[in-house]
């Protein structure tokens, strides 16, 4: 049965929707993106109905930065074969870092010498390779597989599959990738079919906390919140002497996200920047 979608448009300031982006995603465990005008994100029209009361409260609760206009609010109803028509309309083939190109299914990629093509249909699942945290991810994972033999690796908050498909190519072993929505772990899994590393990935519906195991290397993209909050769990899933890479932080947020990892034992060994976004290595 085709669902229909509501389409939420969110009019403010930047300094604005920077604070209510991270407030809307982790309310409604979305994800949020920035437009020219403010901020955008879909609910299924049926979760809109039951919701619309408490998203219009979280928007109203937002304190507007100093020299910002008030915060309105848009909607617009769209079919579901519309939302992957427009998904389409904005997703071309992509060169991210030194070693990938990240290209969807109905586009032909560009042949490249030498680079590792990511085949992803997004579905409604995050990552496509065209947002900056997606890209300083999978360049964070080329730097790990040319300083070092590649090892275990798990992504946690896998969305599309992406990263978690990139470090397979880049030799990566025993990976594994969870997600607390189940519709992203199963676009994810259509991604790892699509990329013919079925059996090389472990996709889990569940939470870092759910994973016993230890592993080489640990990368997440979700958001500063999250991060800060699961900051115990995602530390204990990286071995001694392993690496972690954390994303979806604003520059702003940088230094908070960094003080929690410090404190989980974790030292710092840089810092990359992409537009307003960066991304935090550390090593324990």
């Amino acid at each position: 049965m085709k669902e229909n979608w509501t389409r939420i448009d969110i009019g403010c300031g930047a300094e604005t929707a920077d604070v209510l982006a991270s407030e809307l995603a982790e309310a409604f465990g979305v994800s949020v993106e920035f437009t020219a005008e403010g901020l955008r994100l879909y609910l299924d029209a049926q979760r809109f109905a039951a919701q619309e009361e408490r998203l219009r409260r979280l928007v109203a609760g937002v304190v507007v930065q100093p020299g910002e206009e008030p915060v309105e609010i848009a909607l617009s109803e769209i079919a579901d074969e519309d939302w992957s028509r427009k998904w389409k309309e904005h997703f071309k083939p992509l060169r991210v870092g030194k070693r990938f190109i990240v290209s969807p299914t109905w586009e032909e990629a560009p042949r490249d010498s030498g680079r590792l093509i990511i085949r992803i249909d997004p579905g409604r699942a995050f990552g496509t390779g065209h947002h900056e945290t997606t890209r300083l991810c999978l360049e964070w994972l080329e730097s790990l597989a040319r300083s070092s033999p590649p090892g275990s690796l798990l992504d946690i908050g896998t969305g599309s599959g992406i990263l978690a498909i990139g470090a397979a190519l880049l030799g990566f072993e025993e990976i594994a990738a969870v997600d607390n929505d189940p519709e992203a772990v199963e676009t994810a899994k259509e991604n790892v079919l699509l990329n013919g590393l079925s059996g090389k990935i472990d996709l889990r519906c569940g939470t870092a906390e759910e994973i016993p195991t230890r592993f080489d290397a640990v990368v997440s993209n979700i958001e500063s919140g999250p991060l800060i909050r699961m900051a115990r769990a995602i530390a204990s899933s990286v071995r001694e002497g392993g690496r972690l890479g954390l994303s979806g932080i604003l520059a702003e947020q940088a230094d908070e996200v960094r003080a929690e990892y410090e404190k989980m034992g974790f030292a710092p060994t840089g810092m990359s920047t992409d537009g307003e976004w960066v991304l935090l290595a550390f090593a324990k």
